[in-house]
């Protein structure tokens, strides 16, 4: 799985999103570049669909932009950002009903590392199965499974981003986990 990106400090935060309440542009383009990689991979887990990524993202960077004055300062910035994604992704898939999801990028989830044609070739038919799986799971366990695996978020921050309880976290992640696990080994 990918490793989760550094976080920013709280204090940087704070700053920013004063900056942002002041309707500082360069806040804005500053937001932007902190935290679109991270959005992108996110909504990307949720949408499936690398073609309507960045349509999605800037729907969030607008939301975040004209509802900046929602965030109370109880969390963190960017778990309040990561909810606002969150939910316009799963917003989107509900609207997009009529089309089936597409799976992870290849880059995604099994990078190559030159190595010969038959280890290139059974990384790329792993790739694909575990693509596969993880476009067969439902949109909430896709969804848990790329905060915590893919976005790196703890269970405390998988809780406050989607608004549910640790322990509902705790086992929605198992159930996840079970789930891909059974669907890969069916490949095996």
């Amino acid at each position: 799985m990918l490793q989760a990106m550094p976080r920013t400090s709280q204090a940087n935060d704070a700053d920013l999103v004063q900056r942002l309440r002041q309707g500082d542009e360069s806040a804005m383009r500053e937001v932007v570049e902190r935290y679109q990689q991270r959005l992108f991979a996110l909504i990307y887990g949720i949408v499936r669909d690398r073609h309507e990524v960045e349509d999605v993202a800037q729907e969030v960077f607008l939301k975040v932009f004209t509802r900046i004055d929602r965030f109370n300062g109880q969390s963190r910035f960017y778990t309040w950002l990561y909810r606002v994604a969150a939910n316009a992704a799963k917003d989107h898939v509900k609207k997009r009903s009529r089309r089936p999801s597409v799976a992870l990028e290849d880059d995604a989830v099994l990078p190559e590392h030159g190595d010969g044609p038959r280890q290139q070739a059974s990384r790329r038919e792993l790739r694909e199965a575990v693509r596969r799986a993880i476009s067969d799971l439902s949109p909430r366990y896709r969804e848990i499974l790329t905060l915590r695996e893919l976005q790196g978020l703890t269970y405390n921050e998988v809780a406050t981003v989607l608004r549910i309880s640790i322990g509902t976290v705790e086992s929605r992640l198992h159930r996840a986990r079970a789930k891909l696990k059974t669907r890969l080994e069916r490949h095996a």
